[in-house]
């Protein structure tokens, strides 16, 4: 998951207070986060340790600075653990995040969130009811500009229109979309302002070729109602 952001001008101290709010939110709305871990050293990862990031925010933002966060720029990285997801090695992580942002004038700010299995397919981590509720915390704690779920192969080797940002799966748009104007079998969910978006209850599977036509169709009829952003209107320049 992609979520993108009209840029805000944010301290290293601000960016992470507001990167734990979100964290904080983050936990129980899926099986991948149960609790953050973040690993410093091999021998944490070792020994299935690390910075409990809610509980020590300061020694975070600190480890951060230490490692080229400045208040000018900085991407902020952690990972989360869940007893509720099989792994090989119990010091394994399950989902991933990360957040860019600064005070510097330039690209809009993005959120990356991703969940991680080891037992199937990487196209299969969460459930559609588990996005919504990942997504309406984000949301609910930021309006983005749009929020994008999906496999990486499709916008690479499937999409209709290459320079925009239908991911195959799902996406979140800031805006009130019209279900009479998408292909019968799309999926429409009300998430704050805006509309989610999705293809078919489970990720698009590309290797497919019946759920990459039907990804096709409601990509062509978002392009057709005029809101579906091009890739370039989400990286966005601010001067």
């Amino acid at each position: 998951m992609t979520a993108h952001f009209a840029f805000q001008p944010e301290t290293l101290h601000d960016g992470v207070t507001n990167f734990l709010d979100l964290a904080s939110r983050l936990v129980g709305t899926n099986r991948y986060v149960e609790r953050w871990r973040h690993v410093r050293t091999p021998a944490e990862q070792k020994a299935n340790a690390g910075l409990d990031i809610i509980a020590r925010p300061q020694e975070f933002a600190g480890y951060l600075r230490e490692k080229g966060a400045s208040d000018t720029s900085f991407l902020i990285s952690t990972t989360s653990e869940s007893d509720a997801i099989p792994k090989p090695d119990p010091a394994y992580f399950t989902a991933s995040i990360d957040y860019s942002g600064g005070t510097k004038v330039g690209r809009n700010n993005r959120l990356s969130f991703s969940g991680k299995n080891y037992s199937e397919a990487r196209e299969h981590t969460l459930f559609l009811n588990e996005w919504i509720k990942v997504i309406s915390q984000i949301v609910e704690w930021r309006t983005p500009l749009f929020v994008a779920v999906g496999s990486r192969n499709y916008p690479i080797h499937d999409a209709v229109c290459d320079h925009r940002a239908w991911p195959g799966w799902m996406a979140w748009f800031p805006a009130r979309i019209d279900a009479h104007g998408l292909p019968a079998y799309a999926l429409t969910v009300d998430i704050g302002e805006g509309t989610l978006v999705a293809t078919q209850e489970t990720n698009v599977i590309t290797t497919d070729p019946s759920q990459v036509e039907r990804a096709k169709e409601v990509e062509i009829a978002l392009v057709e109602m005029g809101v579906l952003p091009t890739k370039d209107d989400l990286i966005g320049r601010v001067y």
